[in-house]
C-alpha cells in the first residue's frame, strides 16, 4: 500500500508539472553559438531571435584554423576544434578569450568533430592521411589517453547507444560504422545506399537513429537497433552539417554553402532560416547555452525571493544539462532524479544550502553507470516546497 501511494504521489507530481509548464515563465535568455570554418571564428547569435550579437571567439585568437566543432569543457568554457590545429583549443566561457590548447600529448591530424564518451573522456575525429583514427583524451586535463578506434575514412560525428557503442560518421565510405566499448571495429551499422557524406548523428531514445548528410543536404532516418534506412526525416539545404536541439526543442541545422541555420520541428517540418547574419561563412556546428553565467554553484549577489526551479537546459540533451535553482531561505534541499516509471535513479544533491541562486549539472555517464535514453524527472525539495521537471536525455 505504501508502495502504491507513493507512485501515485509522484505521477501526481508529474501531471502537475504537465499542467502548469505551458504558463511557466522563461525567465533564462540563451544564446546560440556557431562555428563559421571560413572566418576562422565562432559567431554569437541571440538564441530566440538568431539575431547576431558578436564574435565571440575573434578570427585566429589563439591560431583557431578552420574550425570543425564546438563543446563545453571543463568549467563550462568553450572548447573548438579546427581542421588547421593541432590541438583542440580552449576559450573562456564569458570573454571567449583564448585559454590554452587543452589536448596534450599527442598532435592532431586535422582534428574534425569531438564529443564526449559515456566515460567522460574526449573523443576527437581526425581527418588527415597521417593519422586518421580517433583519438581519445581525458575530458577534465585534456592529457592524451590512446588511439581509441582504427583507421577510418574520413570520420566526422559519434554517437553512442544505450551499451556504451561507438557509432562514427564517417564521410569517406559514406556510411555509418559502429565499435564496442573498447573501440574494436563491429562492422558498417548503416543500410547500404542512402549515405553520401554523413557529418553528424544523434539517436532520438524512440528507436531512430538521425544522420545528417552533407551531400544530400538531408537528414536520414535509419532504425537505431539494425541500422536499417526508413525514411528521409528532412531534406532541401544545399549542404548539411552541424545540429542542435534549442531551448525550445525545435532543431537546428547548419546550410554549409547558403551560410545560414534552419530551424525545424521536432518531426522534421522546417519552420525558418532562423539566422543568417553576422558574415558566417561555411557554419558547421551550432551550440545553446544560457546567457547568465550557469557554470559556478553559486551566483554572487543574488538572493531571490521565492522558490523557483527552472527547465533543464539543454533540454533534450546530451551528454550534459544544467539546472538552476532559487532558494530564498536556508533550506534542507533534495534534489534527486527519477525513470519514467518513478524509480529513483540518483541524488544530485541532500544537505543545507543557504539563499541565493545556485546551479546544479546532470551528466548521466559521468555521475552513474550508463543509462539509457528516454524521459527522467528532476524533483527538488524541502521541508514546505516540492517541484518537478521532466528531461529528456538522448544518445
Amino acid at each position: 500500500m505504501k508502495a502504491i501511494i507513493t507512485r501515485f504521489i509522484f505521477l501526481l507530481l508529474i501531471f502537475l508539472f504537465e499542467f502548469y509548464s505551458a504558463s511557466l515563465a522563461q525567465i533564462i535568455d540563451y544564446e546560440m553559438l556557431v562555428s563559421s570554418r571560413n572566418t576562422n571564428s565562432v559567431k554569437r547569435f541571440d538564441g530566440q531571435t538568431g539575431t547576431y550579437i558578436d564574435d565571440f571567439v575573434s578570427v585566429n585568437s589563439g591560431g583557431l584554423s578552420l574550425p570543425q566543432d564546438i563543446k563545453t569543457g571543463p568549467e563550462g568554457n568553450l572548447l573548438v576544434s579546427g581542421r588547421g590545429n593541432s590541438s583542440v583549443l580552449m576559450f573562456d566561457r564569458v570573454s571567449g578569450d583564448f585559454i590554452k590548447s587543452f589536448t596534450k600529448g599527442y598532435a592532431l591530424d586535422n582534428p574534425t568533430k569531438i564529443s564526449f564518451g559515456p566515460d567522460g573522456d574526449l573523443y576527437v575525429s581526425q581527418w588527415g592521411t597521417a593519422q586518421n583514427k580517433i583519438a581519445r583524451f581525458n575530458g577534465t586535463t585534456g592529457d592524451f589517453i590512446d588511439e581509441f578506434t582504427p583507421s577510418l575514412n574520413l570520420a566526422l560525428g559519434h554517437a553512442w547507444d544505450s551499451d556504451g557503442n561507438l557509432y562514427v560518421a564517417c564521410y569517406g565510405s559514406k556510411d555509418v560504422r559502429k565499435f564496442d566499448t573498447g573501440g574494436n571495429f563491429s562492422g558498417v551499422f548503416t543500410e547500404a545506399g542512402h549515405l553520401q557524406g554523413p557529418t553528424y548523428l544523434w539517436f532520438d531514445g524512440k528507436g531512430n537513429l538521425f544522420v545528417e548528410d552533407w551531400i544530400l543536404g538531408s537528414v536520414i532516418q535509419f532504425n537505431a537497433s539494425t541500422g536499417v534506412f526508413i525514411k528521409t526525416f528532412i531534406s532541401g539545404l544545399t549542404n548539411a552539417e552541424g545540429y542542435a536541439f534549442g531551448p525550445d526543442s525545435n532543431l537546428y541545422l547548419c546550410d554549409w554553402t547558403e551560410n545560414k541555420v534552419n530551424r525545424y520541428s521536432p518531426d522534421g517540418t522546417f519552420i525558418d532560416v532562423f539566422s543568417d547574419q553576422g558574415n558566417m561563412v561555411a557554419p558547421n556546428s551550432i551550440l545553446f547555452r544560457p546567457v547568465q553565467t550557469t557554470y559556478v554553484n553559486y551566483v554572487t549577489g543574488s538572493i531571490p525571493d521565492k522558490f523557483f526551479l527552472e527547465q533543464n537546459f539543454p533540454n533534450p540533451f546530451n551528454p550534459e544539462t544544467t539546472i538552476t535553482f532559487n532558494i530564498p531561505k536556508q533550506s534542507n534541499l533534495n534534489i534527486a532524479v527519477y525513470d519514467e516509471s518513478g524509480q529513483f535513479v540518483e541524488t544530485l544533491f541532500n544537505g543545507n544550502k543557504p539563499a541565493g541562486l545556485y546551479t546544479i549539472s546532470w551528466n548521466p555517464r559521468k555521475e552513474t553507470s550508463i543509462i539509457s535514453s528516454g524521459i527522467y524527472f528532476l524533483r527538488m525539495s524541502d521541508e514546505n516546497y516540492s517541484k518537478t521537471i521532466k528531461m529528456v536525455y538522448l544518445k
